[in-house]
């Protein structure tokens, strides 16, 4: 049985875990991560409205003992965050006496995406006026850099993140060929702090596949010593908001390959499943994913794979 067989969920099943702020397309909740340090999960996820009426306005992380039930323990909305609209953001407790929160945010007034760190001694007292960048996307001479996947290790720091795109728009003659949309990038660091570099690690292969122009890498994980990615894919701009979930592999738990699929790894039966993260906790793969709803909003929903 391939890994990607091995870890297909029904999503249809998940258990509902927040509900968007309104019903309709537009409405959304999700943009998580999850982190678990021994003790109890952390989710981080951010509310969205309508791109007309406030896109991302607010945020929250919240904290469970089963991965199933959680409550809210700080929040925060876009004004806080002097942004346009909030991203996707984890929560990783750093030691015993400071958690951290690496979100990403479009700053008020530009279309420039980075990715802050905001700290505290737990996770309900994360100081938001006291954030810093940690990854600026001028200083690797990117338009934006976002949608943070953070990994506290023994020497550091790994942080997978979405930027744009190597593949620009092709010529053939007369003709023009559409590029890529993005693409996933590996920073690590000794403190989480300076991400002195960045290496181009997940790429789309361009096409017309549904994951063909998109490669942004949601969760890494172990299973039986074989490194897994969850992605989302695309195809063109139009499935902005829409994007499909992709599997894909590694030998060294950075570098990855799709493994190839005819459709999406798993979906809606509404539309899409999307930002995908997967947490490996007691025997089993915990899934958190946004499901497109009948009315098209999205849920944050999770699924257990047992292993």
């Amino acid at each position: 049985m391939s890994i990607a067989d091995r870890l297909r969920f029904d999503p249809a099943k998940g258990t509902v875990i927040r509900r968007p702020p309104g019903a309709g397309y537009g409405h959304w909740v999700g943009g998580h991560k999850v982190s678990h340090d021994g003790d109890v999960f952390a989710l981080f996820y951010r509310e969205r409205k309508p791109l007309e009426v406030g896109r991302g306005g607010r945020c929250a992380v919240a904290i469970s003992a089963d991965g199933l039930a959680f409550d809210d323990v700080w929040s925060a909305s876009k004004e806080e965050l002097n942004a346009s609209s909030i991203e996707v953001g984890h929560p990783i407790r750093h030691d015993d006496g400071e958690c951290r929160l690496y979100i990403s945010y479009e700053i008020a007034g530009t279309a420039t995406w980075r990715i802050d760190v905001l700290r505290g001694p737990t996770f309900d007292a994360l100081d938001t006026q006291g954030r810093r960048t940690v990854l600026n996307p001028g200083d690797y001479r990117l338009p934006w850099i976002k949608d943070p996947v953070v990994y506290r290790r023994d020497d550091g720091y790994r942080l997978f993140a979405a930027v744009p795109p190597r593949a620009e728009p092709t010529d053939s003659g007369p003709v023009r060929i559409a590029g890529a949309l993005d693409a996933t990038v590996v920073a690590d660091s000794d403190d989480g702090l300076v991400f002195p570099q960045i290496e181009y690690v997940f790429e789309p292969p361009r096409g017309t596949s549904w994951h063909g122009n998109r490669a942004r890498i949601n969760s890494v994980f172990e299973v039986d010593g074989q490194w897994v990615a969850t992605f989302d894919g695309g195809r063109t701009f139009y499935d902005n908001y829409e994007e499909w979930a992709g599997i894909a592999v590694s030998d060294d738990g950075v570098h990855f390959t799709r493994v190839a699929m005819d459709d999406p790894w798993v979906t809606s039966p509404h539309g899409s499943v999307r930002y995908v993260y997967g947490l490996v906790h007691g025997g089993a793969v915990y899934f958190y994913f946004e499901y497109t709803t009948e009315d098209g909003s999205h849920e944050l929903r999770v699924s257990r794979v047992a292993l």
